[in-house]
């Protein structure tokens, strides 16, 4: 039953509110709907839908264009979504939220867009309830094919979880290896900074994938990358 009215958003000809020649830069993005071009202070597809989603909300409720871009205009992001942490070493230290497939994938993608040219490493925590268990198993892997390099930690709460049911990362790395990514296991968050540490180089990107802490990872990334 519907309860509100429904009108769908996308980039397909079919929604209702619909954004089309988009233009993708490294720092912002552009969209057109039929009466107005919009312009985010953000990056990547992603980003582009969550702002056509606002835009839909914010014209039901009465606002005009104008309006809108004008608070498009004032907002920054969020924590936590490609948020810089730091630089050391010549190397960009990003965190990101993204805990499932298809966050991971559509991040990856923007970061290929705001950084072309430098080499994106892609450290991931399996941390929550789904990607814990073997449910995306096979999903991950075509989900960091934007990364050069892929970092996977030890399945958090490991213990908790029946054999049968954990993700396997080194199925996953050995999937990620055969399409020709560079990939590695490494159970603990030192093993991993100083695997980082080790390889990366000035002007490439190292973006954190997980909904926790992870073991304080990004100060310990930038301490040992500022005094290599």
């Amino acid at each position: 039953m519907t309860h509100c009215p429904v009108k769908r958003f996308g980039l397909g000809e079919s929604n209702a509110n619909q954004a089309f020649n988009i233009r993708y830069g490294p720092t912002a993005t552009e969209f057109e709907i039929p009466s107005f071009k919009f312009h985010i202070n953000l990056v990547g597809e992603l980003n582009v839908r969550n702002a056509l989603a606002v835009v839909a909300c914010a014209k039901h409720c009465g606002l005009k264009n104008h309006q809108i871009q004008s608070a498009l205009d004032t907002f920054k992001g969020i924590k936590r979504r490609m948020e810089v942490r730091g630089i050391a070493g010549g190397v960009t230290v990003l965190d990101d939220f993204g805990h499932h497939p298809t966050a991971i994938r559509e991040t990856l993608r923007a970061l290929r867009i705001k950084y072309p040219q430098q080499k994106v490493w892609a450290i991931f925590e399996p941390r929550t309830n789904t990607t814990r268990r073997n449910i995306f198993q096979s999903e991950l892997a075509s989900a960091f094919a934007d990364a050069d390099s892929v970092v996977i930690s030890q399945v958090a709460r490991l213990e908790l979880l029946a054999p049968d049911e954990r993700l396997n990362p080194e199925k996953l790395i050995f999937d990620l290896k055969t399409t020709g990514k560079n990939a590695a296991y490494l159970p603990d968050v030192d093993a991993i900074v100083a695997h980082v540490a080790k390889g990366a180089q000035g002007g490439e990107v190292v973006c954190v994938f997980s909904n926790g802490g992870f073991g304080g990872i990004h100060g310990k990334l930038l301490e040992r990358l500022g005094r290599r």
